[in-house]
């Protein structure tokens, strides 16, 4: 029987505690996050970084003059929320084995802190923690909680059963196991019927995963299989460097993946208190990332279905949004990039552009049409307003001056 892998979406930690997928470029930061810093770790000093090279690609700043995600509820399944003076979990859940009071992994903590931190995409949304492992890797002998597709089944279970009275607009789970599961699969379809969106990432690559070429657009042997991303309904999250350089290898190719977002050099918070910047192409950290901006439209445009909130994200993405195939085109040759899907999320367009989704997420497009006998439309007639008043104006102005004249002309008969 194939032995279920498991992993943090993030990456795992190498023997020389070096994570493998750590970006070189931006491994010299000061106050790097990390998950092995926990709650009782010295508080070390805070990073003076103030430069945040993901959010100005995402344009983050400027969407959070429309909108900071108030009153919006976004669950994060996770390894356990730190409450910290940046963010006070909202509530919280731990499933069998996952004590809520021990943290043993700051995964969760960076997560929650980039959906709704101080720093983080939606600074007033809240934040409900669900504990789903104590760290990845775990010592089972030693009664710690290692991550499992039966630890994320329970933990949705979870949500959908504290969803009848918190009514959440996002659920985050930036976590993956590389196997499908029956059980999970339910799982995932029942929280996708809930009036919620449900973000995931959509994996990273590995230390021994074969490069790709870099031509490669995605085959059925490449794809890689990651879940929950990859489950229907489910908004699979990719990872890319800022800098817009490729991001092959850092993710895994996925064709399931649906949008991106860049990740080193975003500001976040470990599990100690300390504010720190991401030094890692991750995507755990981007869906974390896009959970917030979700938060900004939920908040933005209340009324709308989730799908409808999706069709406006993947709608603005950078590079011209989401690809609309035609009626007659086969959805399998629809060419889909698997490192970054539709594109790079952009928080301020999805905000303010004037895009009218369906209720079942349908974006309608207009096509451009070229014709042998098109002419240019003649030119709009000028209306003006102030025509009549100052026709009566001019008229006036004539006679007086005409009646004037005559006096003028008449005056020495009048003397007479």
């Amino acid at each position: 029987m194939r032995r279920l892998r498991t992993t943090l979406a993030a990456g795992v930690v190498a023997a020389a505690i070096v994570p493998v997928w750590a970006s070189p470029a931006h491994a010299d930061h000061e106050a790097p996050c990390s998950i092995t810093e926990l709650p009782d770790s010295e508080r070390l000093a805070d990073t003076h970084e103030k430069n945040n090279p993901a959010f100005d690609r995402m344009h983050v700043e400027q969407a959070q003059e429309v909108a900071t995600g108030k009153g919006v509820k976004i669950a994060v399944i996770d390894s356990g929320v730190a409450s910290t003076e940046a963010l006070t979990p909202y509530g919280g859940l731990a499933i069998a084995g996952a004590s809520p009071s021990v943290l043993m992994s700051g995964h969760g903590t960076i997560v929650a802190n980039l959906i709704a931190g101080k720093h983080g995409v939606a600074p007033d949304a809240q934040v409900f923690d669900v504990k789903v492992f104590d760290v990845d890797g775990a010592e089972t002998a030693q009664g710690e909680k290692r991550l499992t597709s039966a630890g994320i089944v329970a933990g949705i279970d979870a949500v959908i059963d504290a969803n009848r009275r918190e009514k959440f607009d996002v659920v985050n789970i930036s976590l993956a196991v590389q196997t499908s599961d029956h059980d999970l699969e339910a799982a995932v379809a029942r929280l996708v019927a809930q009036d919620l969106v449900v973000v995931a990432s959509s994996g990273n690559k590995e230390e021994g995963d074969a490069s790709a070429d870099d031509d490669f657009k995605g085959t059925p042997g490449n794809d890689a299989a990651v879940y929950p991303a990859d489950y229907p309904g489910v908004l699979a999250v990719s990872a890319t460097p800022a800098d817009g350089s490729d991001p092959a290898q850092y993710v895994k190719p996925n064709l399931d993946t649906d949008v991106a977002a860049p990740t080193a050099g975003a500001i976040s918070v470990n599990a100690s208190g300390q504010v720190c910047v991401v030094p890692q192409v991750a995507t755990s950290w981007a869906a974390a990332e896009v959970s917030g901006l979700l938060a900004l439209l939920s908040e933005r445009f209340p009324r709308e279905t989730p799908r409808q909130l999706v069709a406006r994200l993947e709608a603005t993405t950078e590079g011209g949004g989401a690809t609309q195939p035609s009626e007659e085109d086969d959805p399998a040759e629809v060419e889909v990039n698997p490192w970054t899907g539709n594109g790079v999320v952009q928080a301020h367009d999805a905000l303010t552009r004037e895009i009218k989704p369906g209720r079942q997420g349908k974006v309608e497009t207009t096509m451009r049409e070229v014709r042998a006998d098109a002419q240019a439309p003649p030119a709009p007639e000028r209306v003006d307003l102030f025509g009549t008043p100052r026709a009566i104006l001019l008229w006036s102005g004539l006679v007086a001056g005409s009646l004037l004249a005559l006096a003028f002309m008449l005056r020495p008969l009048l003397r007479r």
